[in-house]
C-alpha cells in the first residue's frame, strides 16, 4: 500500500492559513488605531465648533 501526498494542496494551505494569519495581524494593528483616531478626532470637531462659536459671537 502507497500513499501519495499531492504537494500543491499541501502548499495552497499553508498560503491560506498564512493569508488569514496576516489579515488577522493586521486588523489586530489597524482596529486600535482607528479607536485612537476616531476619539481624537471626535475631540478636534467639538474644539473646531466650540471656537467657531466662540468666534462668531465675538465678531
Amino acid at each position: 500500500m502507497t500513499t501519495t501526498t499531492n504537494t500543491s494542496n499541501g502548499l495552497g494551505f499553508w498560503k491560506i492559513l498564512g493569508i488569514i494569519v496576516l489579515v488577522i495581524l493586521a486588523l489586530t494593528i489597524i482596529v486600535p488605531l482607528l479607536k485612537g483616531l476616531f476619539w481624537i478626532a471626535l475631540i478636534a470637531l467639538a474644539a473646531y465648533g466650540a471656537f467657531t462659536l466662540l468666534r462668531s459671537r465675538s465678531g
